[in-house]
């Protein structure tokens, strides 16, 4: 039962998706040596496993992934007899799905006696599986027990604890006890996205809603009342399934009492408006429940239904009620984002003499806050747009001096830095706007700034380029890659290409990160690194060798990436060609400009297949899955949501729709990165109220923040890669051609 999900649904193969497994077994937890080097004849012993072992082990690893789990059991039955934890961990699998369990479980309890072990926590809970399976169901329930205590509060990766809830609840029935309706009940309702709380639903009577306090409290020991209802919807708003919550919501009876009524059409607004739905009717509830409620929630009404407003364009209606939330609500944790928005609103749609006041307001009253900082902006922008530039300077030199919010100090810097010329440029000040134009692009050469200061230098006259010393900034950033034969003796990496060899290649990566300090510590941090980026992409560990290459690169990224063999190593590492293969077999054919998807990828996920954002996008690059449907149905390719996390399926959905977006938004970087962050709705509706303005100031005046501050990212990557690759140095236009396609698929 603590199998992980199937994502292709096929529950035969339950780890032929290596996104499964990672779920299983992860990279997260404690990092465990593997050991120092080996003895000549262990490293030979390793090393010379290109026979009958290898070969063996290899089959397994295929036979495991195509369901054949009694040839897997047979074939892995050697190698796992030596100990390779993997080798082992498939052998309890295999030996578990051909009904081999006492097998099974002598493994898994094996495996959960290795300290700091990658499979210790998930080998004792399929040990505690295996005891149910072959019938031993008490002593199963009090493993379960046992291993749900040590997990609270926060399960291990990979651990299915609604499984071990749902036997407990199950050995509670058999035995007739008292408590089994109260643990299904508890699995039903806060866990309700899970397969088994319909399972547990089952198990329960059915005896009506109930209404009355008391009443609802002594049902709600045997049987789901309205409060539980409503906390299952809850539940599954946070967990992201909108649509299962609303269905839940709509379950319940119509004439509820007034505070659940209340309650349940707080939720529905609050559900619609997360989703991005119909934020007509999420404005609808909301607001009208607010008066109803009080303290925190009621702020929280109030604010949400005036957002909605303003996502449906009534923005007088919207500004009305940000003032009445500052006015209500002072204190509140949302009194400071309405008072900006009551401003920014007007700001938004160019009405900038209208927007000063309240974004003064907002400096004057919440001058402390997390929306200070682009309140500020905002008035510097306002009067610059206005033409009032003593004004924009000392707007410009005020928002200098606060601290920064989304954006890092350099980010900071390079954009007053630039501004300030930008203004001098505005009131005849070439030579004071050369000047900033040539610091921005000596300081923060691949900044979205830097970039846009050689343009603005180009377009005066000026020949700039990004230049960077050819020579190392010292000896660790220049050094030579050191990779022999005496690295056979090392342990972590004999037991990462022993791996790679018989298939695992990723799991290789997993494990070398696990013993990465392991590495460092035997060969020296220098050369150790060395090793390290050179070995990761071999096994597709993109993700960790990015994170190296950002962080401890020594000041290799400030050089020139062909000053040397060590330094251009860095930028490969930091700015990889990550799934080249599915990178050039599907960007060209889909209209993708060179390099702009690794650029995009290294943005969303930092090249990490796994991740999930907040509002559910998957994979490498980040597509949300209603989305990737409709990619995949304009492209005849069979879809489901999890196959997302499988590299070539993101590349290839992910490649269509960039590709459409770069049709209608003709090529031009930041304009794309800009539409695939916020929607091409979006971006067309900026195309036509700002595309008068030049491409600095256009992308300025993207409306949400993070799409802002995405697009100059993006840019910014996508210099490096094509500084890195070429063919050319990228040069960003000077004004935007806001002419995009009206027609194309409608993703």
């Amino acid at each position: 039962m603590n199998r992980g999900s199937h994502p292709r649904g096929n529950r035969s193969r339950p780890f032929a998706n290596r996104a499964v497994l990672f779920t299983i077994v992860g990279v997260a937890g404690a990092s465990t040596t593997l050991g120092g080097f080996l003895s000549p004849a262990a490293a030979k012993d390793i090393h010379g496993r290109t026979g009958e072992s290898t070969s063996m082990f290899a089959r397994g690893v295929r036979a495991f992934r195509a369901g054949a789990y009694a040839d897997a059991e047979k074939d892995l039955r050697s190698v796992a007899a030596r100990g390779n934890d993997w080798a082992l961990y498939l052998h309890a699998e295999s030996a578990f799905y051909t009904g081999a369990v006492a097998t099974a479980r002598a493994d898994f309890e094996k495996l959960s006696r290795v300290k700091n072990g990658r499979f210790t926590t998930i080998a004792a809970f399929r040990a505690a599986d295996c005891l149910w399976s072959s019938g031993s169901h008490a002593d199963a329930v009090d493993h379960y027990r046992r291993l749900l205590a040590r997990a609270q509060p926060h399960p291990p990766p990979g651990v299915d604890t609604a499984a071990a809830r749902y036997r407990i609840a199950l050995y509670a029935e058999e035995q007739h006890g008292k408590d089994a309706s109260r643990l299904f009940l508890a699995l039903y309702r806060d866990l309700p996205a899970h397969p088994l709380a319909t399972e547990a639903r089952r198990h329960l009577p059915d005896v009506g809603s109930a209404t009355d306090s008391k009443l609802t409290v002594a049902r709600s020991a045997i049987s789901p009342s309205v409060i539980d209802q409503l906390r299952r919807a809850e539940m599954l708003t946070r967990d992201r399934h909108w649509s299962e919550a609303l269905d839940e919501l709509e379950k319940l009876p119509a004439d509820l009492p007034p505070t659940q009524a209340v309650e349940r059409d707080f939720q529905i607004g609050m559900t619609k408006f997360q989703m991005r739905r119909d934020y007509g009717r999420a404005a609808e509830l909301l607001l009208k429940v607010a008066p109803a409620l009080s303290g925190d929630k009621a702020a929280s009404a109030l604010f949400h239904g005036t957002r909605a407003l303003s996502r449906i364009d009534r923005d007088d209606e919207a500004i009305a009620g940000y003032k009445q939330v500052v006015s209500r609500f002072p204190q509140s944790r949302f009194a400071p984002e309405a008072q900006f928005l009551a401003g920014w609103l007007d700001y938004n749609r160019g009405r900038y003499r209208e927007s000063l006041p309240e974004l003064h307001a907002m400096l004057d009253r919440f001058g402390k806050s997390a929306f200070a900082d682009d309140a500020a902006w905002c008035v510097a922008f306002a009067h610059f747009l206005l033409g009032e530039l003593r004004e924009a300077k000392a707007g410009l030199e005020r928002y200098a001096r606060m601290a920064p919010t989304g954006m890092t100090i350099d980010e900071r810097s390079a954009r007053v830095v630039y501004w300030r010329a930008r203004i001098g440029a505005k009131g005849g000040e070439v030579g004071e706007a050369k000047a900033g134009y040539r610091e921005v692009s000596r300081r923060w050469p691949f900044s979205f700034y830097g970039i846009a200061a050689r343009s603005r230098l180009t377009e005066l006259g000026e020949k700039a380029d990004a230049d960077l010393p050819q020579k190392p900034p010292n000896s660790f950033a220049g050094r030579p890659i050191e990779i022999n034969g005496e690295m056979a003796s090392d342990l972590a990496l004999a037991h990462a290409d022993e791996l790679a060899a018989v298939g695992l290649d990723v799991e290789a990566g997993w494990d070398l990160q696990r013993d990465e300090n392991g590495v460092l510590r035997r060969w020296g941090e220098a050369r150790g690194l060395r090793i390290l980026l050179s070995r990761y992409p071999d096994f597709k560990a993109f993700r960790r060798a990015y994170e190296l290459g950002e962080s401890r690169n020594g000041g290799a990224l400030d050089s020139a990436p062909e000053a040397d063999a060590g330094v251009r190593l860095w930028w490969q590492a930091a700015y990889p060609r990550a799934y080249r293969e599915f990178v050039e077999k599907y960007g060209p054919s889909t209209g993708n400009p060179d390099l702009l998807l690794y650029a995009i990828m290294r943005k969303e996920s930092g090249f990490s297949p796994w991740d999930v954002s907040s509002a559910d996008a998957r994979g490498l690059l980040q597509m949300i899955p209603p989305t990737s449907a409709r990619v995949a149905q304009s492209a005849g390719v069979d879809f489901s949501p999890d196959e997302l996390f499988d590299p070539e399926t993101n590349i290839r959905l992910g490649a269509t729709y960039i590709g459409a977006l770069s049709k209608k938004f003709k090529g031009q970087i930041p304009v794309i990165a800009g539409a695939f962050n916020a929607g091409p709705k979006a971006m067309a509706k900026w195309c036509d109220q700002h595309g008068s303005h030049p491409t600095d100031e256009f992308v300025e005046l993207i409306a949400f923040t993070q799409t802002r501050e995405y697009a100059k990212r993006v840019v910014a990557i996508f210099a490096r890669y094509r500084r890195l690759y070429g063919p050319t140095p990228y040069e960003m236009p000077v004004t935007v051609d806001a002419k995009y396609e009206p027609t194309g698929p409608d993703y």
